[in-house]
């Protein structure tokens, strides 16, 4: 089911693009995309709508289920020990509670950031070196 919100989000951009004769709108945020072209064609512009509104409600209803393993704090994070060694956490690994998964470097320390669970790894959401944020999300988990 769709947000009300979205809904009027979607209503809002279509006018837009009717009233400005615009080729194409695009509104994003972290999570979700909508992206709107106009088409002469209203077979085909209503087609597109619906399967814009379908990608919404699957990245809505995925959104909710995610499990992820945030930062604790803002840094550099390293998914290695070493820039030679292997990640301490990859894709469909194993994880048990209390295993480094990461390091993360604040103010020229290195911090360790352990697992607070028993889950297996579904995906990195970040790269080695990358900057983060208190909060972000680092790894999705089940």
């Amino acid at each position: 089911m769709i947000d009300k919100k979205i809904n009027e989000t979607i209503d809002t951009l279509i006018k837009k693009i009717k009233d400005n004769n615009l080729s194409s709108i695009k509104l994003s945020n972290k999570t979700n995309t909508i992206e709107i072209f106009s088409n002469t064609n209203n077979r085909n512009l209503n087609q597109n709508n619906q399967n814009i509104l379908t990608d919404i409600s699957q990245n809505t209803n995925n959104n909710e289920n995610l499990i992820t393993i945030d930062s604790p704090m803002v840094g550099i994070i390293y998914l290695t020990p070493k820039p030679s060694s292997p990640p301490f956490a990859k894709k469909g690994q194993k994880i048990k509670k209390g295993d480094i998964i990461c390091l993360i470097e604040a103010m020229k320390t290195f911090n360790e950031i352990k697992s607070d669970r028993d889950c297996i790894i579904k995906s990195v959401m970040v790269e080695n070196g990358e900057a983060v944020e208190f909060g972000q999300p680092l790894f999705e988990i089940s």
